[in-house]
């Protein structure tokens, strides 16, 4: 019996130091402007409004949206310089590669862009274990919709699967609908919905014994 291991990327097998937040202040300070809380609260929407049009990089999205709550930027500067803070932050704790390179059949599926995703596991050094990623952009459309784990188990055929999240709405309330175990990410509350769980990313090595317990 084969196994698929489907992961999640964001919050899962990458975490950041610092956060959104402190990512936001790095680039204004890389860009030379002040940040301001008008921009810091502009910029997920805009990223968002701009990434489900799937029409250009949600991060100049994100920059403009600041440019329009006050910040004197040029939105697609911005968003290269705000791309280096948030890959200078990203994180894959210890064992999490060895992890990775230890199981048979990997894919990654996430809802974030896939120009930096892919930028994150190449300098990460995780794509070397990954046979399948999937982003939104790639099939333009967002989990929990069926089009991203369809597309993902295309590249990692498997009897059965093992789905890897943080968010219970996006990754595994969808995957225990098409019938593949769970494994929830994070302190917060699953609602009971997965079928085990570990509470810090830090922990994610130790998914071998879980899923054997």
């Amino acid at each position: 019996m084969t196994v698929g291991y489907l992961f999640d990327l964001d919050r899962t097998l990458v975490t950041y130091d610092p956060g959104i937040p402190g990512i936001f202040r790095a680039a204004c300070e890389e860009a030379g402007v002040e940040p301001t809380d008008e921009a810091a609260e502009a910029i997920v929407p805009g990223y968002v409004e701009t990434f489900t049009a799937f029409e250009e990089s949600p991060y100049v999205g994100a920059a403009r949206a600041a440019r329009e709550a006050g910040m004197d930027v040029d939105p697609e500067a911005f968003a290269e310089v705000y791309v280096e803070a948030e890959l200078e932050a990203t994180r894959v704790h210890d064992g999490v590669a060895e992890l990775l390179a230890s199981l048979d059949r990997v894919g990654v599926v996430t809802n974030g862009y896939g120009p930096i995703q892919r930028r994150k596991l190449a300098e990460t050094g995780l794509d070397e274990h990954v046979d399948s990623v999937v982003c939104a952009d790639d099939v333009e459309a967002f989990k929990p919709a069926d089009a991203p784990f369809d597309a993902v188990v295309e590249g990692v055929a498997a009897d059965e699967y093992v789905m890897v999240g943080d968010n219970v709405d996006y990754d595994i309330r969808p995957a225990a609908e098409r019938g593949y175990r769970t494994v929830f990410v994070g302190p917060e509350d699953d609602g009971g919905l997965a079928d085990h769980r570990i509470e810090d990313p830090a922990d994610l090595p130790t998914l071998p014994s879980i899923l054997e317990s």
